[in-house]
């Protein structure tokens, strides 16, 4: 990477905290410092001293619910610079777990895998900034983007699930997708409660004939989705597949922290 590029990006992760204490902070210091490896670029402190650092920064905080960003920023020496930001976390109402939100497709196109590697989590993020002034649906909770080729990829902050006949679809990661924290753990999850998993390709007409849909990610954890593109999901009402995985996800952070 040129000298002259090293103060314009940085390597970022959104954490979550419950109670104090973080959920799944390994697999975002892992994840992390995979993209600086990525970009040449050394982690601070290293992937330990990062979860240390996460849960003292939480801790001095005061907030016991709260939402961390870690961003490692270096400059022409190569140098790195750990920065940590942390606000107390209030989640959405819950009229939309309730009722469930509406999606639309952008006509922002998520970049080919030629041109940017999806899995290195970066300050690229003028797609989603422009596909949130764009807002083709004011109604809609969030915006999808699709590939190059047309198929679903993920949302601008989220990554995007199907359920046909209690089986779970979600683009792949050669969709041009970030393999999210809480995907990976929904994922496993589904499998555990036996719901089987499919890693695919999905076009719009998957979403719009899907039985139910569902958003994931660290904030909203599974989000319900009711509708997409002005076309109903599900008729129009969260499904018991995904009402019984949020369930199952809300246990699962509970139980991940009883032994502590």
């Amino acid at each position: 990477m040129a000298a002259g590029y090293l103060d314009r990006v940085a390597a970022f992760e959104t954490l979550r905290a419950y109670g104090g204490r973080i959920f799944h902070a390994g697999d975002h210091a892992r994840r992390l410092e995979e993209s600086c490896r990525a970009l040449g670029r050394p982690l601070p402190f290293g992937r330990a001293g990062v979860e240390e650092w996460a849960a003292e920064t939480v801790g001095e905080s005061g907030f016991p619910e709260a939402l961390l960003r870690l961003s490692v920023h270096w400059d022409e020496s190569g140098g790195g610079t750990l920065v940590a930001i942390v606000r107390e976390f209030h989640a959405h109402p819950a009229r939309l777990y309730e009722e469930g939100v509406r999606v639309s497709t952008t006509v922002m196109r998520r970049w080919t895998l030629k041109a940017q590697d999806p899995q290195i989590k970066a300050s690229q993020f003028v797609g989603g900034v422009l596909a949130f002034v764009e807002k083709k649906d004011e109604g809609a909770h969030e915006q999808l983007f699709l590939g190059p080729a047309g198929t679903v990829a993920e949302g601008s902050v989220s990554n995007f699930f199907c359920v046909k006949e209690k089986r779970l679809l979600t683009p792949s990661v050669a969709s041009g997708i970030l393999r999210g924290v809480t995907r990976d753990a929904v994922i496993a999850l589904a499998r555990r409660e036996g719901f089987p998993v499919s890693e695919t390709f999905l076009t719009r007409h998957e979403v719009y004939t899907a039985d139910e849909c569902f958003l994931t990610n660290t904030s909203s954890e599974i989000l319900p989705v009711v509708g997409a593109d002005h076309r109903s999901i599900g008729g129009g009402r969260p499904g018991p597949v995904t009402r019984r995985l949020a369930a199952a996800f809300k246990k699962m952070v509970k139980d991940s922290f009883s032994d502590e």
